[in-house]
């Protein structure tokens, strides 16, 4: 059994700026963490989804790898069909896309149950596999590195993928 050893709302989409003024955050969740000699830190996936709602019309969003923005494809909702309320299906090709992109923040915190600092570091897709988001990070300190594994979504499907750091 597992004894909860206190129940409290860390974070919440408000706590966390947009990446970009035409997109809002609509969710921060399912972090990867891990103890340092500082204290926790908290890899924290940030979904956001387009601000703009037009009539007729769906917004996809995927990164443009190369410039590091969030770029809208706005295709006609005939063209789509809805799988969920994240995902739609194009009818012309079959392709899958979200209706909404992820990126990952760093938040920190000394106790582990208090937020100390939101970072304006951002862990960003950086290529095609990742052009729909990153998500769902998980951290492993080995010797001086921590390796972080993490979901690459993109046209491709999803992935996983692995990053390093030794800061």
């Amino acid at each position: 059994m597992i004894t909860r050893l206190f129940s409290k709302c860390l974070l919440r989409p408000s706590d966390f700026k947009p990446s970009q003024d035409d997109v809002e955050v609509i969710g921060a969740f399912n972090p990867g963490a891990v103890q340092t000699e500082e204290g926790v830190v908290l890899l924290v996936r940030i979904a956001e989804q387009v601000r703009e709602r037009r009539i007729g019309h769906t917004a996809l969003p995927r990164w443009d790898v190369r410039g590091k923005r969030i770029v809208l494809d706005w295709v006609q909702d005939t063209e789509i069909a809805p799988v969920d309320v994240r995902v739609v299906r194009s009818r012309k090709n079959g392709l899958i896309r979200l209706t909404f992109t992820s990126h990952l923040r760093i938040v920190r915190s000394k106790d582990g149950r208090n937020v100390d600092s939101i970072e304006d570091a951002r862990f960003l897709p950086e290529n095609e596999y990742e052009e729909f988001g990153v998500e769902d990070p998980r951290i492993t300190p080995i010797g001086d590195t921590y390796y972080i594994t993490y979901v690459a979504v993109s046209r491709h499907g999803p992935a996983t993928a692995l990053a390093s750091t030794t800061v």
